[in-house]
């Protein structure tokens, strides 16, 4: 479990790179479904992703193991599911953090540069690097590729040290429903515990 949530954060911070580096929709899209691969150190994996408006949804499976994240920023929460009925909810207010609070800050600002125009997945594209700053400092910063024949849509994200290279594949626009941001009927919120800042405390008990 806990390396399903180490994958489902590591998702998170590649979407919303791109998400602070295109504004609230991938290259002007608030409404669009894709493949996500992606590559680390600790090896590869693929999810599938739905987004609309600033709704996000990410299912992912590894080694046969199943974990879907509902990010909620109208809500302000984060739903995870990791097997069975259980799911556990995570405020996504905490100090700025959540998506919509990135976007929507004066105080981040986006620097993005042009480096050469490549072809991803048969995509002509051009790649950029960004750097992400927040009151002058820098943040996060890595590259990303526009694909010119998707009104922009980022296909792919490498990190600043090369260590992490996602993919977005198969991109479908349009066609999202709400429902696919909901929790499914019949599950039991699971209670989660008292966590310091960062990854610790113990597993979550269920309601």
């Amino acid at each position: 479990m806990k390396k399903l949530a180490v994958m489902a954060t590591t998702l998170f911070s590649a979407v919303l790179f791109a998400a602070a580096a295109f504004g609230a929709g991938f290259g002007g899209a608030t409404n669009y479904s894709a493949d996500m691969e992606t590559t680390t150190q600790q090896g590869a994996f693929t999810s599938k992703m739905f987004f609309k408006d600033t709704k996000m949804r990410m299912e992912s499976e590894q080694r046969g193991h199943k974990s879907v994240t509902i990010i909620r920023p109208d809500k302000k929460v984060m739903w995870m599911m990791m097997g069975g009925k259980d799911y556990m909810e995570m405020p996504l207010d905490l100090s700025k953090q959540d998506i919509q609070s990135k976007l929507h800050d004066p105080n981040v600002k986006v620097d993005k540069q042009f480096i050469a125009n490549e072809t991803v997945d048969r995509h002509p594209a051009k790649k950029y690097h960004i750097t992400v700053t927040t009151n002058g400092k820098a943040e996060k910063s890595g590259y990303i590729w526009e694909a010119s024949d998707l009104s922009n849509f980022p296909v792919k994200y490498e990190s600043e040290d090369g260590k992490m290279t996602t993919v977005w594949k198969n991109i479908k626009i349009g066609g999202v429903s709400d429902s696919v941001f909901e929790v499914p009927a019949g599950y039991k919120k699971m209670a989660m515990p008292m966590m310091p800042a960062g990854l610790g405390g113990g597993m979550p008990r269920r309601r």
